[in-house]
């Protein structure tokens, strides 16, 4: 319980310093004054209580409507103010940087806000306006448009795996993965009916959900995955924990999960006859697992026994660093998701610090990788410049 709070703790007072320090710089540029700013620094101080109010409520309302609204309310805000602080550094970086553009541009505005009434004073008042305006335009429209590719723009994302010395019975052998769908306050089942439909869409041989599939308790979710009841595939759809699930009650999940007719692979594997062609599906447990269930430690060489043999061995593995390990092990590729691609702007660039493999088909000495950019989202409902997708894989012989 002291972590939680602590953790609510730091979080309030990082996002209380983007959304002041935000709104401050554009007070000042658009030359805000009087009981109007008050208003402003209020609501703000709301937005940002409104955090830890909707991370309390996710996990203690049975009210699934109220958790519903204040997650969009918050998240959306959250989204829009991390977009709006990047774009108010880069304000500020102009003003450092001027050009001459912003001075051009601000003298043909200055006669325009003249004419209008505006009460401003000289040219350098109307380029702080100008930058200002701009900066809340561009980041309403970046927000608009993270918005609708989150929740229109679901696409499939093509890959061709190829493989030396491939079984000929393998080849061409088709796998549609989904990853990070993240069942929670802003996703339910109307997405995940769309993602299915999707999935049935390819005739897979094989589909695996690869970690992050729930954000929340299974007591008040878990009638949200029952359109995974339809998948349709050959071989079965398999399934990985994400470091979400042990978030969300990982114990409670996994039962609702096997129910579904979804195979779970916790350090374990099934070997799946194809034509002549052995393939080994395996899976193992997110990198954090044992941090919060030590029976649930990550263990890839326990993923590979009995299949050592086999034409050629897949490991599902949520977190792309499980890479090292399934290396030296000896797997031949290796399915994940985790990143998100970064999500939206800017952590489809800031990811790049965190992560090797953020994104799309990669070699790392004798294993390949392919990483998901996700097919739901977590926390703000947006996607801009990390587009979600469901991966539709197929081995290929060279």
């Amino acid at each position: 319980m002291k972590a939680f709070f602590v953790f609510l703790s730091v979080l309030t007072s990082l996002l209380g310093f983007i959304y002041y320090y935000s709104t401050y710089r554009l007070i000042s540029g658009l030359s805000l004054n009087g009981p109007v700013v008050t208003l402003i620094l209020f609501g703000i101080g709301a937005l940002v209580l409104l955090v830890p109010l909707t991370y309390v409520l996710s996990r203690t309302s049975k009210r699934e409507k109220t958790q519903t609204f204040f997650s969009y309310l918050t998240f959306t805000n959250f989204g829009f103010f991390s977009i709006l602080f990047t774009l108010v550094l880069l304000m500020d970086l102009l003003r450092l940087v001027d050009l001459g553009i912003v001075t051009e541009y601000s003298q043909v505005l200055f006669s325009s806000l003249l004419r209008l009434g505006f009460p401003l004073d000289g040219v350098t008042e109307v380029k702080n306006f100008s930058l200002a305006f701009s900066t809340i335009v561009v980041a309403t429209a970046l927000s608009s448009l993270g918005f609708f590719n989150a929740h229109v723009r679901l696409q499939y994302k093509r890959v061709k795996i190829p493989v030396e010395h491939l079984h000929p019975d393998l080849d061409q052998f088709k796998i549609v993965q989904i990853s990070d769908v993240h069942i929670g306050p802003t996703i339910k089942t109307k997405f995940l009916n769309r993602v299915v439909k999707k999935i049935n869409l390819q005739n897979p041989d094989v589909v695996v959900i690869t970690g992050d599939l729930v954000d929340g308790p299974a007591a008040t979710l878990k009638h949200h995955l029952q359109p995974l009841r339809d998948i349709q595939s050959k071989y079965g759809t398999f399934y990985v924990t994400g470091n979400h699930e042990y978030y969300s009650g990982v114990l409670s999940w996994l039962p609702e999960i096997e129910k579904l007719g979804i195979k779970i692979l916790l350090n374990g594997n099934q070997m799946l006859s194809v034509g002549n062609a052995k393939l080994l599906m395996a899976g193992v447990t997110d990198l954090t697992a044992g941090s919060m269930i030590k029976s649930h430690q990550t263990d890839p060489k326990r993923a590979m026994e009995g299949g050592e043999n086999s034409d050629y061995k897949i490991l599902l593995a949520h977190q792309p660093n499980s890479i090292y390990e399934a290396n030296e092990v000896g797997f031949d590729l290796q399915i994940s998701g985790h990143t998100h691609g970064g999500q939206f702007f800017p952590g489809n660039i800031l990811i790049y610090l965190a992560q090797k493999f953020v994104s799309g088909l990669h070699r790392y000495k004798n294993i390949q990788i392919y990483v998901s950019r996700g097919t739901g989202y977590w926390g703000p409902p947006f996607r801009l410049g990390a587009p979600s997708e469901v991966s539709v894989l197929e081995l290929q012989s060279v």
